[in-house]
């Protein structure tokens, strides 16, 4: 998380631990019953020092969000984009996004319920996801292209599916007991790239 000038490593620390707990608090309960007492109540804080690090619970919903996004899925775009050969870049897209939703559990929260908040924040939210999007949209254009998808499906759409079929597992999946995450990850690329008519996948 990038740091504002004037503020103290501790200032940070601390926020991040308010983050961290108040991410608990909402993926158990969900937002809209959690409320500040909870949240001051489990970081061990009154309302007033919470509201030195946030102005409302919305603004920390948003923080929690940006968090994430900044520590998992930035890193995870930045990766799968340097990959220059599309093919290649599709597996590593599909299988690294579905380790990423299998592996971390606040994504279910973050992705069916914080971007349902539709708040001054929201914009900013869907902007930074859109991201995700755009790359699986753009490397299933490059691959049609090249003739190894395709020319009658329509990108747009072919990624919304593929990114649907991943984020579904947030529904299914037991993250209690991690059962069979690797026959998971990779029976998803098989699927994903046979959705497309891709006849060979790299291991």
């Amino acid at each position: 998380m990038s740091r504002r000038k004037g503020v103290t490593p501790q200032y940070e620390k601390r926020k991040v631990d308010i983050m961290q707990k108040a991410l608990k608090l909402f993926m158990a309960k969900g937002f809209d019953a959690t409320s500040t007492n909870d949240i001051c109540w489990a970081a061990k804080m009154t309302k007033p020092s919470l509201y030195h690090y946030f102005s409302n619970k919305n603004h920390l919903l948003f923080s929690v969000h940006m968090y994430i996004i900044e520590n998992i899925l930035h890193p995870y775009l930045a990766d799968v984009g340097s990959i220059q050969d599309p093919q290649k870049r599709l597996e590593a897209m599909i299988r690294d996004y579905a380790k990423l939703i299998l592996s971390h559990p606040e994504l279910r929260f973050l992705l069916h319920e914080s971007l349902t908040v539709k708040d001054r924040y929201h914009g900013e939210i869907k902007k930074e996801w859109r991201h995700l999007y755009g790359m699986f949209r753009t490397t299933i254009n490059e691959l049609q292209s090249i003739g190894k998808v395709s020319k009658d499906f329509e990108p747009s759409w072919a990624a919304l599916l593929l990114l649907g079929m991943i984020t579904w597992m947030t529904f299914w999946f037991d993250y209690k007991t991690k059962e069979r995450v690797d026959e998971i990850i990779e029976l998803t690329v098989i699927m994903g790239f046979q959705s497309l008519g891709i006849q060979t996948v790299r291991g």
